[in-house]
C-alpha cells in the first residue's frame, strides 16, 4: 500500500511520490522547496496529501 490515511486524507512521502511519478527523489524535494508541491513536515520527513499532489499534477500536465 502507498500513501497513509489521516483523517480520510491519503498522504504520501517523497519516496513515495518518487516511486509513483517514477523520478529521483531530490527532484520531488526541489519541488517542495520551490512550493511547487504543498508539503507539511513531520519530523525529519515531509508528506503531501494527494489532493495538493494532483493540484500540482493538474498544473504541469501536457496536452496534445
Amino acid at each position: 500500500i502507498i500513501g497513509r490515511v489521516i483523517k480520510m486524507e491519503y498522504y504520501f512521502t517523497t519516496k513515495e511520490i518518487s516511486l509513483l511519478l517514477k523520478t529521483p527523489i531530490q527532484f520531488i524535494r526541489k519541488m517542495i522547496r520551490e512550493k511547487r508541491i504543498i508539503a507539511y513536515k513531520v519530523g525529519r520527513q515531509y508528506i503531501v496529501k494527494e489532493q495538493d499532489l494532483n493540484n500540482y499534477l493538474d498544473s504541469v500536465k501536457y496536452e496534445r
